[in-house]
């Protein structure tokens, strides 16, 4: 039984991979049939710019289908010279493309066919016009044929992406079905000689077209169709009268396709036998007629049976109003919030300010209080106090210059002049040491209560910062794409999904972003349909799909893949007898496309170290994550370090942010290490004069950046690796090849802590390598 269903499963296989074969050679054929049929579009055997604009209008796997139907079309429609020379402009398009393929970001810009087509049209053109003899006329024909071949691309390229994807037709924006409309027309352009008696199907179509377009697009849909229309007819039949004609009536249809399908079409008609009689011109009426009669049928039965699917199709989608309003709203809140930490801030200086001004204890006062507390009630006090005032003065100077320094004043300890002239001497002293003790508490008291104004105001400017940071960040990417976001849809919801909705964000850098929303359970297979679908509609390579479940729903995150990918390794070793290391470090990605990596190394060793780097590692990458910008989250890192207890609690941090899109790295220091880059072969240092965070209130953070690419490395280390084994650490990166990272990594580590004689330090090491994300 087993066997057999082995031999079953085999067979089913086969018949499914069978299909999908067959299913393949019919596209490129259908492809190629297309390129024919543009190919023969052209004007006067010599203008015939559509067949090269749709061989590169079309994906790339189907490249060489189309152009070889474009060109089999031309050899075709043209004459031996022309159709040699729009052939030699198609073999140029297919090379250059193809010597695009190394350059993917280049390539895969939506307007390089158009500037390639342009070019090649230009060149092939100018060339024959030198070689034939040069005249302005020609010149300028073959420049306007090459500028229509190229805005022909642009407008084939959305027709195309409107195709390819399941149910596209359903929910066409009025770009993409004014764009479906004139390619369409360009397309019927290669029957236009074909006639019954004088009569011509490619008239009766572009008829129903603009009728059609008319009744559901209104005065808008009508005209801009029927001009297309219009000049595509005119052109290829030489006959001004269907320009007038198309375009008018278009017009009109649409002016009255509120008051239904037949005033539509009466309008329409009414403005042909207006042109007639204005131009005198009754040739071919009789044709006209009878091909404006049949398309007039066909339009009303068409538009009363199929309205629903037409008008799904028409009506361009419905985008959210409401965006904007509730982008701006968050904004604001957040920039007054912004505001009022500031104010706070503000608040809290002044505050402190005045209780510096009216809590300032006053040292001096510890003599004045002992005079009057025991010198007062002494019956020689008019004799010290009031003779020898100078000398008790000296004496009770003295007196607190001994506790300045430390002195706890007994008999033993007091000035032998003042114990002998004294008769309370030894209560003066423990009035000293008591009115002394508590004006230390004082001091301490308002010392600590400024530093925590002091930190307080701080921490309000670090939270204005991050609202400040966070506003930024929500005026730079949130840009909507609403025609992307219902293309996906449809592509979602063909692929075997319920309950559908998109979002397309695009950021500052133009790079994109698709979330959708669907229900659960679903398929694998549907998730593989649907990323090759979105890659044809946004015309971008995704990476594969974020999953984030929410019990009957699930979010599905598509992020624009990226152009480099980041192979990472880390490790550490103890200082000797410690249980933990005072260095921390992570690794970690945010929405955007960046790479961070951060080493903290805390003061000292073991435990309280290793409390000071955890904490500032973990709030670090949370604030970041969030969204939060580096100086601001820094700066928040280091208030909560100098707040954290009433301990000195220090840390370095060594920073690197990798752009995985663009290559660029910035490197960021507070009292780190020098960092060594091999960069194209070479070893560099990068290091920056700065304090470690947890010293002073405002911390400066050295920065610099550079531009990195594959095979490059970065590597990290705490101060655990010494200046003396840099050295072989830059020999040992100059010597590896891009092999294992992890190994290279703990072979590293491993020699340089057998090499010092003293293991007193922890030690980390952090590798990071660039490579090509493929």
């Amino acid at each position: 039984m087993g066997v057999l269903q082995k031999v079953v499963g085999v067979k089913e296989k086969d018949n499914i991979t069978a299909k999908e074969t067959i299913r393949q050679l019919l596209i490129h054929l259908c492809y190629t049939v297309a390129g024919v049929l543009f190919s023969m579009s052209g004007f006067n055997g010599e203008f015939s710019p559509f067949g090269i604009a749709y061989a590169a209008s079309v994906p790339k796997n189907y490249t060489i289908s189309a152009s070889v139907g474009a060109a089999a079309g031309y050899f075709v429609s043209l004459d031996s010279l022309n159709g040699l020379r729009y052939t030699a402009a198609i073999l140029a398009l297919c090379v250059i493309m193809s010597a695009l393929r190394p350059f993917r970001q280049i390539r895969d810009n939506p307007y390089t066919p158009v500037a390639v087509v342009f070019v090649c049209l230009c060149v092939t053109g100018l060339a024959v016009v030198f070689s034939e003899g040069v005249s302005f006329s020609r010149v300028v024909l073959v420049l306007a044929e090459s500028i229509i071949a190229a805005a022909s691309a642009v407008v084939f390229t959305k027709s195309i992406g409107v195709l390819c994807v399941p149910k596209g037709l359903m929910n066409l924006t009025s770009k993409n079905a004014t764009a479906m409309v004139i390619s369409f027309t360009v397309l019927l352009l290669s029957l236009r000689n074909f006639n019954i008696a004088g009569i011509y199907p490619v008239h009766i179509i572009a008829l129903i077209i603009i009728l059609v377009c008319a009744y559901y697009g209104r005065e808008s849909g009508g005209a801009i169709v029927g001009i297309c229309s219009g000049i595509a007819m005119s052109l290829g039949t030489s006959d001004v009268f269907m320009l007038a004609y198309y375009s008018l009536g278009g017009l009109l249809a649409g002016a009255f396709s509120s008051l239904g399908r037949i005033a539509s079409f009466l309008a329409f008609s009414l403005s042909g036998i207006a042109i007639v009689a204005i131009g005198n011109d009754f040739t071919n009426v009789l044709n006209v007629g009878i091909e404006t009669i049949i398309s007039g049928v066909i339009f009303i039965v068409v538009t009363k049976v199929f309205n629903l699917q037409l008008e799904s199709v028409f009506l361009p989608s419905v985008s959210s109003p409401v965006v904007e309003s509730v982008k701006n709203g968050i904004v604001s809140k957040l920039k007054k919030a912004s505001e009022t930490s500031a104010e706070i801030c503000t608040s809290l200086t002044d505050v402190n300010k005045v209780l510096e001004k009216t809590d300032k204890t006053d040292i001096n006062k510890i003599g004045q209080k002992t005079k009057e507390q025991i010198c007062g009630s002494c019956g020689l006090y008019d004799s010290c106090w009031g003779e020898s005032v100078e000398l008790m003065k000296k004496n009770f100077g003295s007196l607190l210059d001994l506790k300045k320094n430390g002195v706890y004043l007994e008999y033993k300890t007091l000035p032998q002049q003042f114990a002998s002239f004294c008769i309370r001497s030894e209560n003066v002293a423990s009035n000293f040491n008591r009115l002394y003790s508590e004006y230390k508490i004082r001091e301490s008291n308002q010392s600590r209560v400024k530093e925590i104004y002091n930190l307080a105001a701080e921490q309000f400017v670090n939270v204005s910062a991050l609202l400040d940071s966070l506003c930024e960040d929500i005026n730079d990417e949130v840009k909507f794409d609403m025609e992307i976001a219902a293309a996906v849809r449809s592509a979602a919801v063909a692929c075997g999904f319920e309950n559908v909705d998109t979002c397309c964000v695009i950021n500052s850098m133009e790079k994109m972003m698709l979330e959708v929303s669907v229900k659960v359970p679903y398929d694998k297979t549907e998730i593989k349909n649907l990323g090759k679908q979105i890659n044809l509609i946004c015309k971008r390579e995704f990476e594969l799909p974020e999953v984030e479940n929410y019990g009957t729903s699930a979010k599905l995150i598509y992020r624009e893949k990226y152009e480099y990918k980041i192979v990472s390794a880390g490790v550490q070793f103890n200082a000797g007898g410690e249980k933990y290391s005072g260095d921390s470090f992570t690794t970690f990605q945010d929405d955007k496309g960046y790479f961070y990596a951060i080493i903290c190394d805390g003061m000292g060793t073991g435990a309280k170290a290793a409390l000071s780097s955890n904490l500032a590692v973990s709030l670090l990458e949370k604030l970041i994550k969030s969204g939060f910008g580096i100086n601001a989250a820094v700066n928040t890192v280091n208030t909560s370090l100098i707040s954290k207890s009433g301990e000195e609690s220090s840390v370095t941090l060594d920073m690197v942010v990798f752009d995985l899109f663009t290559g660029r790295a910035e490197f960021y220091k507070c009292g780190a290490a020098d960092t060594v880059v091999k960069r194209n072969g070479k070893i560099v240092d990068v290091g920056f004069c700065s304090l470690p965070l947890g010293i002073l209130g405002n911390c400066e953070i050295g920065s610099g950046n550079g531009t990195l690419s594959c095979g490059d490395i970065i590597v990290m280390h705490s101060d655990g690796v010494r200046e003396d084994d840099e050295p072989y650490l830059k020999k040992q990166l100059k010597k590896f090849d891009n092999g294992n990272v992890r190994n290279f990594t703990a072979e590293l580590c491993e020699n340089i802590r057998r090499s010092q004689p003293e293991k007193n330090d922890d030690m980390t090491v952090l590798t990071l390598a660039v490579t090509k994300n493929d």
